[in-house]
């Protein structure tokens, strides 16, 4: 007979965990003290779109500048490769939101007792166990206020990380895509 082992055993996914939120603490440092804001982006370029949207994915229940960024970079940054900016926007601040998202998951993950009490909670994490995937890359797909309860609930119900990020993935490059478009059409009449 085998038996399991008993204790904690460290695994990758900890590991990963820990490097996602050591970089992104890494970034939100460095964003505040260069004083990154909107207003340069055009001078930051698709690096900076990038970091916003990683700090403000990071940000969990906080507010951002990065919705604005997005906006803005559709109608803002250059075309690349005869691909229009606002496809660009969308991919580059779509992955950085995505990979900005692993702080609330790792959130969930670790505490997931803490946030089991809230009525919000209940209702995702149902839908969590029964349709992860679909129910993130859907809430993933519009702005969301309750996205960030979700991606608590994704880590507290222990979704693979490869389908949080894949599914977050989608829908947030399809937000940031759109967004971008909206973009260029509310400032074409002004640059």
């Amino acid at each position: 007979m085998i038996s399991e082992p008993t204790g904690f055993v460290w695994r990758v996914e900890y590991t990963i965990l820990l490097g996602v939120m050591a970089l992104l603490t890494a970034f939100a440092i460095a964003f505040f003290y260069f004083s990154a804001n909107i207003e340069s982006l055009k001078s930051y370029g698709y690096a900076g779109l990038f970091l916003i949207n990683i700090i403000g994915a990071a940000s969990i229940l906080l507010p951002s500048p990065a919705g604005a960024t997005v906006v803005g970079g559709g109608a803002l940054l250059e075309d690349f490769l005869g691909v229009p900016a606002f496809v660009w926007v969308g991919l580059v601040a779509g992955l950085g939101e995505a990979i900005g998202e692993f702080t609330g998951y790792a959130a969930g993950y670790g505490s997931r007792f803490i946030i089991q009490e809230k009525p919000a909670y209940a209702r995702i994490h149902d839908w969590m166990q029964k349709r992860g995937f679909i129910t993130m890359f859907l809430m993933s797909t519009v702005p969301n206020p309750l996205f960030d309860v979700a991606g608590l609930a994704a880590g507290a119900v222990r979704m693979p990380m490869r389908s949080f990020f894949v599914s977050v993935l989608g829908g947030k490059v399809i937000k940031n895509t759109w967004l971008a478009a909206a973009g260029v059409g509310l400032f074409a009449k002004f640059l």
